[in-house]
């Protein structure tokens, strides 16, 4: 016979964890337990793994009683001594563990499997570089670069925004969405929000000037914003944090997709900036009462030289070069 105080039966174990013993079998395994930290001890690790298999077992639809019922009816009925019947347990314990386990891993890839994915962002650079480009993003919105100009822009819009980040000159079409505006991250802190709009946008270290063609553009540097309709410029400084808004009487702006220059009393300081863009030679004011004379005219496809020769004449000032340089004077 065994003394109760150091044999235990792991199936009376097993009737205990599951609240069917009696009376006599409760107070059997009470006085067990009672008898030896030992005893304790391989009762908490007993039940342990028993909770461990019942829980990974419950990932799919195995009674845990069936499960080791069916085990012990493949086993051999072991023989006396409390270490075989531990290792019968543990390898019961072990394939409850490793069916329960690649059970919880099929439905947890099941249920990844059809959860949506979160859309990883992958970006792309367009570069103009010695010419202008045209390009057409993910969202049908057609991007034109002025030269040397560089956009930076998600090769597909996810979430609710549409974001890119530009640096130089670029013309911009915008398909609407108005479930998803979109935004230009420009030079000086400046942001630039649309929905559906044609506009111009200069992105240079100095300054940030968008010019609105169509449609209404919000423009946005910390915390100061205003909206830009039709024919009105902003211009901020790179050390202003002010926005300077005023009619945009001119269209010099297209200048690199018409390839015309139209002046509309357009003062002459900005037209001899427009024109160092364009031909990348540096011409020079060299009397400052002459930056306000204004001038109405169209410069078609024309040659640096030729457009110089009209300003000369016009004004009646003359142009001297000087190396790479013109001076106007």
């Amino acid at each position: 016979m065994n003394d109760d105080t150091n044999y235990m039966n792991d199936d009376l174990l097993v009737k205990h964890l599951l609240n069917e013993c009696n009376e006599q079998e409760v107070a059997k395994v009470d006085n067990w337990l009672k008898a030896s930290p030992e005893n304790k001890l391989y009762y908490q690790q007993f039940k342990q793994i028993w909770d461990e298999s019942k829980s990974l077992s419950l990932a799919t639809e195995v009674d845990t009683d069936e499960a080791w019922l069916r085990m012990k009816a493949r086993m051999s009925p072991p023989k006396k001594g409390l270490s075989v019947t531990r290792t019968l347990f543990y390898m019961a314990a072990a394939v409850l563990l490793l069916f329960g386990s690649f059970s919880l891993y099929k439905r947890l890839h099941h249920e990844r499997m059809h959860e949506p994915q979160p859309i990883s962002v992958i970006t792309d650079t367009i570069e103009s570089n010695l010419s202008t480009r045209i390009d057409t993003l993910s969202d049908h919105s057609i991007v034109t670069l002025n030269k040397h100009a560089m956009l930076h822009y998600p090769k597909v819009f996810a979430g609710n925004e549409r974001r890119v980040k530009l640096k130089g000159e670029a013309f911009f079409n915008i398909a609407p969405d108005k479930e998803k505006p979109f935004f230009i991250e420009a030079t000086n802190n400046v942001e630039i929000r649309v929905v559906g709009t044609s506009f111009n946008v200069k992105a240079f270290d100095k300054y940030t000037e968008v010019v609105v063609e169509t449609g209404i553009v919000q423009v946005k540097k910390f915390n100061k914003v205003i909206l830009l309709h039709p024919n009105e410029r902003a211009r901020i400084d790179k050390e202003d944090s002010s926005i300077v808004v005023m009619k945009s009487k001119d269209k010099l702006y297209k200048y690199y997709r018409s390839k015309e220059f139209e002046c509309d009393n357009t003062p002459l300081w900005k037209v001899v900036e427009v024109l160092n863009e364009a031909y990348g030679d540096s011409i020079i004011i060299g009397r400052d009462e002459l930056k306000s004379l204004t001038l109405t005219t169209r410069f078609d496809n024309e040659s640096l030289e030729s457009i110089l020769d009209v300003i000369s004449e016009t004004f009646e000032i003359n142009v001297e070069k000087k190396g790479n340089k013109y001076i106007l004077k």
